[in-house]
């Protein structure tokens, strides 16, 4: 018994240092129990469905992730995105050229961001209730903007949102179906460069001090004010980028659009190992944690199961995740 204990205890403490540890064997048990349960879940449609829908909550959890490690929280990206797409579409619509729609709309949430940025470090209302008012007030603007009707583009095809979002033909033509999109090329370059921003630039190490020990931070020339608002400004970016690759693949949007979107992003961070309190964590865990979603989503629809147990199951992988992810942290 002894010699089991300390085989434990040493893998405990090998797995402490590896953020992402729960994650990763969580989204392997998982992918083995529905290639076993869940019909068609290893066809190249369900893969595809799962790397496409995937991509847009991943990019997404980028912004949440480096807001989380930094020691906040945005609870608006849902509202966020939904007004993003609205000015898109409408943009579009009303025969604004294309990129400058897309601009605008990138423009707009960029601008969203860094309002909860200010509001945030300017009144030091923390930033779950600041966001929180945000989410509300930036819903309450996208259904004014949009009428509370869908808006949807159905002109001639714009080569730009095809080459944004349009069918990925090297996988596509590989495996013969019409699932993989290009949303998983942009997923993947922009993952590729904010792990380096994060794990490789001063400004990464300045999330980590700030979202750890903001006082120590500060007395280290860190300008904690700015990573702030820098931080809620880049997730804004990321969230107007999402919502432009998913409106190129719909080419519509309707007024709860994104609605959820906050609570998953953050269920990804959570699960990928970033911790509630901030300091701790990566990119790629997030990222994981959302193809974990996206997957259990998936596979739950291929069996027929209801989406309330979708909703049921969230819930009990949060819970197991963080406890799991302190139980390890407490033997670093």
């Amino acid at each position: 018994m002894g010699l089991i204990a300390e085989k434990i205890a040493d893998t405990r403490h090998r797995l402490s240092y590896i953020p992402e540890a729960v994650v990763l064997i969580s989204f392997l048990l998982l992918f083995i129990f529905f290639s076993l349960s869940a019909p068609h879940f290893l066809t190249p449609i369900s893969i595809g469905n799962i790397l496409t829908f995937g991509s847009i909550t991943g990019i997404v959890a980028i912004g949440v992730g480096m807001l989380m490690i930094g020691g906040e929280f945005d609870l608006s990206v849902g509202s966020n995105f939904a007004l993003a797409s609205y000015i898109l579409a409408l943009s579009i619509t009303a025969g604004v050229p294309v990129v400058l729609a897309i601009l605008l709309a990138i423009l707009t949430s960029t601008i969203l961001g860094l309002i909860n940025g200010l509001i945030v470090t300017r009144t030091n209302i923390p930033s779950f209730i600041a966001t929180l008012g945000t989410m509300l007030a930036f819903r309450g603007i996208v259904r004014a903007v949009g009428g509370g009707d869908f808006a949807s583009y159905r002109g001639a095809d714009i080569p730009l949102l095809k080459i944004l979002n349009g069918d990925f033909t090297l996988l596509n033509s590989w495996f013969e179906v019409q699932a993989f999109r290009t949303s998983v090329i942009w997923f993947v370059l922009l993952a590729i460069i904010f792990i380096i921003i994060l794990m490789r630039t001063p400004f990464g190490n300045w999330i980590f001090a700030v979202g750890g020990l903001p006082g120590a931070a500060r007395a280290q020339g860190v300008n904690v004010v700015l990573v702030k608002i820098v931080t809620f400004t880049i997730t804004g970016l990321l969230v107007g980028i999402a919502s432009v690759l998913q409106f190129s693949h719909r080419l519509s949007v309707d007024p709860l659009r994104g609605e959820g979107m906050e609570m998953i992003a953050v269920a990804a961070c959570a699960i990928g190992g970033i911790r509630l309190t901030g300091g701790s964590g990566t990119i790629l865990g997030a990222l994981f944690g959302a193809l974990l979603l996206q997957m259990l989503d998936q596979g739950l629809v291929l069996m027929g199961i209801p989406i309330q147990v979708f909703q049921a199951s969230v819930g009990l992988i949060i819970i197991l995740s963080v406890i799991s992810n302190t139980y390890l942290g407490k033997a670093t």
